[in-house]
C-alpha cells in the first residue's frame, strides 16, 4: 500500500484505489468490515505533496453498552501534506502551529497508503458506537446481556457502611444486628 512519488508524471494525479477488507488488521477498536476506497488527488508542492481524498468502508467496532459487534459507516475526508522525513528535526521544544497538524513525513520517495487510511480509520470511529438507539447494555452484577433476555438481577445496592444507620432507621441497635 505505498504510493511511489517516483511514478507520478503529472503535477497533479488523481488516484482511485480499492483494498480488500484482509489488507488490514483488525484491533481492539475495530476491524475493517467491506472493502475500503480510497479516492486521492496527489500534488507537488514546494518540498513536499499534498494529499486530499476521502477514504469510504464499513467498520466493525463493539457497541460501547453491550460490547456486542456492530458496524458503522465511514466516510473521511482528508487533506495532509507530506515533507521529506529528514525535516523532521524534532530538536527542543517548539510551539505547534495550526499547519503542524495537518502534516505527515514520507522517507524513500514513498508514502504509506495504509497507515494514511488506518490513521483515518480511528480519527473517524464515533465515540459512542451503539448497536442500536435502544440497546439495553449489560447487567452490573452478572453481565448478562440485557438485550437478549432480562436477568432477574436485583438492580438495588446497599452500602455496607450504613446498615447501623439504616437499623437505627428501621428501629434496630446494633446488638440486633450481631
Amino acid at each position: 500500500m505505498l504510493l511511489d512519488l517516483k511514478a507520478l508524471t503529472e503535477p497533479r494525479e488523481h488516484l482511485e484505489r480499492t483494498y480488500p477488507a484482509s489488507a488490514f488488521d483488525a484491533t481492539d477498536d475495530f476491524a475493517v468490515a467491506d472493502p475500503v476506497a480510497l479516492n486521492l488527488d496527489v500534488e507537488k508542492v514546494r518540498d513536499g505533496y499534498r494529499l486530499a481524498g476521502r477514504v469510504t468502508t464499513r467498520l466493525r467496532v463493539p457497541c460501547c453498552r453491550c460490547v456486542e459487534p456492530c458496524d458503522t459507516s465511514l466516510d473521511a475526508a482528508f487533506d495532509l501534506r507530506y515533507v521529506p522525513q529528514e525535516r523532521n528535526t524534532g530538536t527542543g521544544e517548539a510551539e505547534i502551529a495550526e499547519d503542524d497538524l495537518s502534516t505527515a513525513f514520507y522517507r524513500d520517495e514513498q508514502i504509506d497508503l495504509g497507515q494514511l487510511m488506518r490513521e483515518q480509520f480511528y480519527l473517524g470511529l464515533p465515540m459512542k458506537p451503539l448497536c442500536r438507539e435502544d440497546c439495553c447494555g449489560l447487567c452490573s452484577v452478572c453481565g448478562a446481556n440485557l438485550n437478549v433476555a432480562k436477568c432477574g438481577c436485583s438492580a438495588e445496592w446497599h452500602d455496607p457502611r450504613l446498615a447501623v444507620l439504616e437499623g437505627l432507621l428501621h428501629g434496630r441497635t446494633e446488638k440486633d444486628q450481631t
